[in-house]
């Protein structure tokens, strides 16, 4: 529901832009694509860890980082470089597995494992305002209120709770400060 709520209703609104980054295969609609991988058909390829990317300053209303975070070298200067590129007012989506998840330790190319917390550091005195952080969950966890109550008191359930109710992903929705 965070993602959808982060794309839209109606898709791409007249006049604003979109930039998908590490989008691989599936992309978002509407966006400018930002890969390393070649075999993604990037509208631009670059490595996503060496900053600054090529792309000016305040250029997107809406930037979207599915689980790319957790393989790069450097998340806070990988956030940073998303604010830079982001308008004021514009929004960021960032999802990735979270740490008790089975696939955040499944791909050898993961270098973080993240929390509901980490991202407070990850941001931190960045010009960004938290929207929507949210622990997300498959199905029979959702179903039996275990969500519910993780995202309520994400510190009981990271410290007591999270290796008995695996979580899926970890899920940040904010705003650039300004106009």
């Amino acid at each position: 529901m965070l993602k959808e709520r982060a794309l839209g209703k109606q898709g791409v609104q007249p006049g604003k832009t979109r930039l998908d980054i590490g989008c691989g295969n599936n992309k978002v609609p509407g966006a400018t694509y930002l890969d390393f991988d070649i075999k993604a058909k990037p509208d631009i390829l670059h490595d996503l860890n060496q900053f600054p990317y090529p792309i000016a300053d305040n250029t997107f209303d809406e930037i979207f980082a599915k689980h790319i975070i957790e393989h790069l070298n450097d998340p806070i200067g990988f956030m940073r470089e998303m604010c830079r590129v982001l308008k004021p007012g514009g929004t960021i989506f960032v999802a990735t597995p979270h740490f008790s998840c089975r696939v955040a330790y499944s791909e050898p190319q993961h270098k973080l494992f993240f929390s509901y917390f980490m991202f407070n550091n990850v941001i931190n005195g960045l010009d960004l305002e938290v929207l929507e952080q949210k622990i997300t969950f498959f199905k029979t966890f959702r179903a039996t209120g275990i969500s519910f109550l993780a995202n309520k008191y994400p510190d009981t359930y990271e410290r007591f709770w999270t290796y008995m109710f695996p979580a899926e992903n970890v899920i940040l929705f904010a705003k650039k400060k300004g106009t």
